[in-house]
């Protein structure tokens, strides 16, 4: 049992550990999972169930069928680190069904894969090995019969053989987490990802007019100096029904002035600039060296990542 003093520390809130982007598997003892299409989300359990997102934001409201789920495991002081996904017929996360839950307000099929145990009875299990926490909280979540929560197992093979056998399925690709590793709630390596596809989030800047709806989307990423700049175009992956709904989010944000300091020269189609407000998360085959997507598709708009923070995401070397 923790001691009354560790219980009165339990935080309110707890910064969720930062995830390399790495081009290859690094040497060394890691520890390897799903990479979920999801959203992350931290679950707090103590006098009730808060349901957090990367950001901050308190989703509990959205998630009631979760929260009350989670409610019934026998033990308070807890934090919980994961994501929460909508798996499609064959089981695999599927992005656009899950952004589609949220925004009808229907959340009932979602599936929490809980991955990390930071907390338990008030204790704080940050500075664990991160293979004992993970021991913990499969325990923990064996304890009783829960709908939408299952635990993210480690995937037994090497990871060359993993990714392969990931992108196969379709899957977005592998995270790795150092073995002996703790809970930094920082992006400082013990944490990587390793990615079938490009595909990261981007500011919306406005679109290109099609008719009466939407030709392309004009999007962009801060630069290292925390500068908006423009990054190309993406004319595929939202339909009729996704095109008018962007419209919907996009009107009221409408603005004289293009976003950015150097606006792109664009011919042809009208141009509506808009307010950097909101979030794209893209499919693409590369980013050119003059820093514009090539082949980019839409997945999305991210509700959970604020525009601010978006910047283009670069591998890291790890030896």
């Amino acid at each position: 049992m923790a001691s009354k003093q560790a219980k009165a520390t339990f935080p309110a809130r707890v910064s969720p550990q930062l995830v390399s982007l790495v081009s290859r598997p690094p040497s060394g003892d890691w520890l390897y999972e799903t990479k979920f299409d999801g959203y992350r989300l931290m679950a707090r359990l103590d006098a009730g169930v808060s349901l957090i997102t990367k950001n901050g934001h308190d989703w509990t409201a959205r998630m009631p069928s979760l929260a009350q789920d989670l409610a019934r495991l026998p033990v308070r002081g807890v934090w919980i680190d994961g994501e929460v996904v909508v798996l499609d017929e064959e089981g695999r996360p599927a992005f656009q069904p899950l952004q589609s839950a949220f925004s009808r307000g229907q959340t009932d099929a979602l599936v929490y894969f809980a991955f990390d145990l930071l907390y338990i009875d008030g204790t704080d299990l940050r500075a664990w090995p991160v293979e004992q926490r993970r021991e913990l909280l499969q325990v923990l979540l064996q304890q009783c019969d829960l709908v939408h929560v299952r635990f993210s197992p480690t995937l037994d093979a090497d990871p060359a053989s993993l990714l392969a056998s990931a992108c196969q399925l379709g899957l977005e690709g592998l995270v790795g987490k150092r073995r002996g590793s703790g809970y930094s709630g920082e992006r400082n390596g013990a944490w990587i990802k390793l990615k079938c596809n490009n595909r990261q989030e981007f500011v919306v800047l406005g679109y290109t007019r099609a008719g009466a709806g939407i030709g392309s989307l004009l999007i962009g990423l801060h630069d290292d100096g925390g500068q908006l700049v423009y990054a190309g175009r993406v004319r595929s992956g939202f339909g009729s029904r996704q095109a008018d709904q962007l419209l919907a989010r996009l009107r009221p944000l409408q603005c004289d002035s293009a976003p950015v300091a150097v606006p792109p020269a664009l011919k042809g189609a009208p141009v509506v600039w808009v307010l950097p407000e909101l979030v794209a998360e893209v499919k693409f085959l590369e980013i050119t060296p003059s820093g514009k997507v090539r082949h980019a598709v839409f997945l999305g708009l991210r509700e959970d990542k604020p525009a601010a923070g978006i910047s283009l995401e670069s591998d890291t070397d790890l030896p």
